[in-house]
């Protein structure tokens, strides 16, 4: 048993929001008696609603019975269960939002701009140059290149 928000939207613009107690072995909603009382009244002047219900873990679109109570007519959308930071995080990478995809770019252009001033300053207080010193600067002049790539990338929605 599970506490859902229940939202009754009729075709006029009417939207009536309450909870309500969804039994998720019988697929069944069960809706207050406030809330049964007033779909009974607005029947007689209003066209059928559309109801729905949100959950913690799903939306479903609901049918009416004539007990008062409603079917589960479909899931419209499962959400995997997120609590805490790791699954946060994972969510962030998958599927990023616009707002963060620009953000991403941002802070790739800020680490292709530190690997430009740590090559510099790599390259002015070098004096001997052995292989290990070439390889550390064209790491960080790689460095730059992919981070400045993936930022203009990130940036463009990409």
């Amino acid at each position: 048993m599970e506490i859902v928000d229940i939202v009754v939207e009729y075709p006029s613009g009417l939207t009536v929001t309450d909870r309500a107690t969804f039994i998720v072995d019988l697929d069944q909603v069960c809706i207050s008696e406030r809330l049964a009382f007033v779909i009974r009244h607005l029947s007689q002047s209003e066209s059928p609603p559309k109801v729905s219900a949100r959950g913690a873990d799903c939306s479903l679109q609901l049918e009416a019975r004539t007990d008062g109570t409603f079917h589960v007519a479909s899931k419209l959308a499962d959400r995997p269960e997120r609590n805490g930071l790791w699954p946060k995080l994972v969510g962030m990478v998958k599927s990023p939002t616009r707002d963060q995809r620009q953000q991403f770019g941002r802070f790739m252009h800020t680490l292709s701009a530190a690997a430009v001033i740590g090559a510099i300053g790599f390259w002015h207080s070098t004096s001997n140059w052995s292989v290990f010193n070439i390889l550390s600067e064209v790491n960080l002049v790689l460095a730059f290149v992919l981070t400045l790539y993936v930022g203009m990338v990130s940036m463009n929605g990409e």
